[in-house]
Formats: C-alpha cells, structure tokens, sequence
C-alpha cells in the first residue's frame, strides 16, 4: 500500500462505483473535508454511531443533528481515502459488518482477506490503519484550528461591539446626569422667581391699599371742611 496523501473527496459513488474507482490511484493535493452529501454509501453500523459523543473534557452539549452531520463527514472522507487493492479499509469493513470483536471474526477475516492479496498480514494493516488515522487527525486538526479561529473572530467582534455599546451607555448616562442637574437649577430659578413674584405682588397690593386708604382719609378731611364752610358761614 502507498503512502501517498489523498484527498478527501467532495462526492462519493456507491460499492460498484468505489470497485470500479480502485483501478485508478487518487491524486495527491491538501487533504480537506468533503461537501455535505447524501449519497454517501459504506457507513459506520448504526450502533458505532451511538457510541459516539462529546469529549470528556467539554462542557458543551452538542446538537444530535449537527453530531450526525459531522460524523457522516468523517465517514465518508474515511472512505474517500480508500487506497487501490486490499488494505486496511477492506479489513475494517469486513470487521464492521460482523459487528463483532471477537478473535474469531478477526482471524476469519484475515483469511478472506490473504486469499484477496497474500501480502495482507498483521504489520500490513496496521501500517494501513496508520496512514487512515494519521489523515483524519490532519482534517481534524485543520478544521479544529479553522473553528477555534472563528469562535475567536467571533467573541472578538462580540467584545468589541460591548465595549462600544458600553461607551455609548456611559456617555448617554453623563447626558443625563447632566440633564437631571440642569433640571434641579432650573426647579431652583422656578421657586426663587415664585418667591420674588409673590414679594412683588404683596408690595403692590399694599400699595394699592395704602392709596385707596390715602383717598379715603384726604378726601374725608376735605369733606369736613366742606361742610364746616357749608355749615358755619
């Protein structure tokens, strides 16, 4: 089995296809997932799926949609990777299809698998099994370091945005105290000019009094006198 780097591919053919496909060899280019599809075909048993969760070490709850989205990727970019004649993938298939760990399956399937291609032996597939994890762990770390970018772009511009709106907070609260001592000022003119009206209007209106009261009084002397002249000349 080479060990070149292939890609993952971005659409996948069914088993007749994929047989068909292994005369030809992959051609070497940046290894990089495949396009979301639905024709993908040799899936992981149902049951492996469900073994499948998060890593202890997260805190995150992972959407079963988004989850099955990804491990279907994985799946078929692994299948993707298939090299020409029988390797490790073949092998694992077979395993997979028993759904059965047990030595026995193991040994059977070594030996349908050296009655395909006599080299196939023990060093050969996991030799194999290398090149296939070592490929998934590249896609891994790629999209890892892809999605670990984003969420930082992405709290980036959510802190930035804070801080902005945190300034606008700041500066619309200072307006508003500033307001509010405004309106206290303008509260105290309004009960001092309350004040100096009402001063103003009591002095008028003692004013007023003292003027009718000052008619009344002259007017008063000016009468008696009036009818004194009436009365005594």
């Amino acid at each position: 089995m080479a060990k070149e780097k292939f890609n993952w591919k971005s659409l996948f053919v069914n088993e007749e296809e994929n047989s068909n496909e292994k005369q030809v060899k992959p051609s070497s280019s940046t290894t990089s997932f495949p396009k979301e599809t639905k024709t993908t075909s040799s899936k992981f048993p149902e049951q492996a799926k469900q073994k499948v969760s998060t890593p202890l070490n997260s805190a995150t709850k992972v959407n079963n949609s988004i989850l099955g989205t990804i491990v279907d990727m994985y799946e078929s970019g692994f299948e993707s990777l298939n090299m020409p004649g029988y390797d490790f993938y073949e092998f694992f298939k077979a395993i997979k299809a028993v759904g059965s760990n047990d030595a026995a399956v193991y040994k059977m399937a070594m030996t349908m698998a050296q009655s395909v291609d006599s080299k196939v032996d023990k060093a050969s597939l996991i030799e194999g099994a290398g090149f296939y994890i070592s490929e998934i762990e590249k896609v891994h770390k790629q999209y890892a370091t892809k999605g670990n970018a984003k969420r930082e772009q992405i709290q980036g511009n959510q802190l930035k945005q804070k801080e902005s709106l945190t300034k606008e907070i700041s500066a619309l609260e200072k307006q508003i105290m500033q307001l509010q001592t405004k309106v206290s000022e303008k509260k105290i003119q309004l009960e001092s000019a309350d004040s100096s009206l009402l001063s103003e209007v009591a002095d008028i209106e003692q004013k007023i009094v003292a003027n009718d009261m000052a008619k009344s009084k002259i007017l008063e002397t000016i009468t008696a006198v009036v009818d004194g002249i009436k009365n005594n000349l």
